[in-house]
């Protein structure tokens, strides 16, 4: 009994850090996104009528670094948009993704304006976007695969 009472009483102790740290992140509707993506791609064209993706990451960051490959495989399977997020100059970022071998649509937010739109004030942050452009859920941190994906079908879900 002791156990479970432990383990509920950690779950809403992280549940309330979570949700203070997540106080400023944007709900409901999503900011405007620029035009165009880094390659030149439609950015509107990744993420209309469709559950998908918008994670800020830093090449700066440890955390970000350590979800790459979660995140390479989620964007292989759902729509989705990467924002860089005060990682350096279009030249820097694309070194960056070639080097770590990433094929991801990215947005170049060089001086965090994006950031602030959306009120991420740290990284990893991922955006969950339903298929009429609200956003359905906002994660901050470190996230599994798992824990996305049921982010993800949890927003194909009409009530």
């Amino acid at each position: 009994m002791k156990n479970i009472k432990f383990i509920l009483l950690l779950v809403v102790i992280l549940s309330v850090v979570q949700k203070f740290t997540q106080r400023n992140m944007q709900v409901g509707m999503m900011p405007e996104l620029p035009l165009y993506t880094m390659t030149g791609d439609l950015t509107a064209e990744q993420l209309l009528h469709k559950p998908s993706i918008i994670y800020f990451w830093g090449s700066w960051c440890g955390i970000c670094a350590a979800i790459s490959g979660t995140m390479s495989s989620i964007f292989q399977e759902y729509a989705g948009i990467s924002v860089a997020l005060r990682s350096g100059n279009d030249v820097t970022v694309r070194h960056y993704l070639q080097e770590k071998q990433l094929n991801w649509q990215v947005l170049n937010d060089e001086d965090g304006q994006l950031a602030d739109a959306f009120g991420v004030t740290a990284v990893p942050a991922v955006f969950i976007i339903g298929a009429k452009g609200q956003i359905e859920a906002v994660t901050l941190g470190y996230v599994t695969e798992l824990g996305l994906r049921v982010r993800l079908w949890w927003a194909t879900v009409d009530f």
